[in-house]
This record gives C-alpha cells, sequence and structure tokens, in this order.
C-alpha cells in the first residue's frame, strides 16, 4: 500500500514538475511577445508623432501659401483698378 501511494505521488509530482516547465515557457513567449508589441507601440507612436510634426508643417506652408496669394491677388487688384482709371477719361 505504501509503495503505491509512494508511486502516485511521484506521478503527481512528475505532472506539476511538467506543469511547471510549460507555464515557464509560455510565461517566457508571453513576455517576448509582450516585448514584441511594446516595441511596435513604440514604433507607432514615434511615426505619430512624425507625422503630427509633418502636417504641423505643411498646416504652417498653406497658411503662407494663402497669404501669398491674398496678397498678389490684391496687388493685382489695385494694378487692374489703375488701369481701368486710365482707360476712363479715353472712353469721354
Amino acid at each position: 500500500m505504501q509503495l503505491e501511494n509512494f508511486e502516485r505521488l511521484e506521478e503527481k509530482i512528475m505532472q506539476l514538475v511538467e506543469l511547471i516547465d510549460r507555464l515557464r515557457q509560455e510565461n517566457q513567449e508571453i513576455s517576448s511577445s509582450y516585448r514584441r508589441l511594446a516595441d511596435q507601440v513604440h514604433y507607432v507612436e514615434k511615426g505619430k508623432e512624425n507625422l503630427n510634426l509633418e502636417a504641423e508643417k505643411l498646416r504652417d506652408e498653406l497658411a503662407r501659401r494663402e497669404r501669398d496669394f491674398a496678397e498678389k491677388k490684391g496687388e493685382i487688384k489695385r494694378r487692374l483698378e489703375k488701369l481701368l482709371e486710365k482707360l476712363v477719361p479715353l472712353e469721354a
């Protein structure tokens, strides 16, 4: 009877050792996956920051070009008005 109990205990211990080994391996795999995902998140966040900076630069450039366009449009309008003023006396 004692030998049977000892054998069952030995079997249970072996099962626990196998379970612990499997859990350690799974833990290692999960840790590796976590590190890879953390690296990917960092990479994506860095890319997002770069895109936000680029978008800000593009918005600034667009605003500058819109101001330049408005100035040029105003200048063309003033010059056309001056030319029209010179043409009005010629019509009479």
